[in-house]
């Protein structure tokens, strides 16, 4: 199993366990953008028939990045409900002091 699609700066803030990321939209000065090299990145390290768990902070970018790898042929895709705020609040977290960092950071809190 396979989590990806945060950005950097969010994964870096706190991230499950032993996860992959590979970011389906970069922050720049004008906002988020594609990453227009998603789909062979996510193809450098996972088979299509991988089970493929797709999170990012809240769920939108996840279910957009669903889409995608779904339409490229990926077999088992899976958004995570609520992105990695969902699993925070669940208690899912890896680091402890990540999590309260992220909790307080997260713009969707409020």
């Amino acid at each position: 199993m396979d989590s990806i699609n945060r950005t950097v700066e969010e994964h870096n803030r706190g991230h499950i366990d032993n996860a992959i990321n590979i970011p389906y939209m970069f922050l720049t000065d004008e906002g988020r953008v594609k990453n227009p090299d998603f789909l062979d990145q996510v193809s450098s390290v996972c088979q299509k028939e991988d089970h493929l768990i797709v999170g990012c902070n809240s769920g939108g970018r996840g279910r957009k990045a669903c889409v995608d790898l779904l339409n490229a042929g990926y077999k088992d895709v899976r958004n995570l409900a609520g992105g990695y705020s969902a699993w925070v609040d669940n208690e899912f977290k890896g680091d402890e002091a990540a999590a309260q960092q992220f909790k307080t950071a997260c713009k969707f809190r409020p």
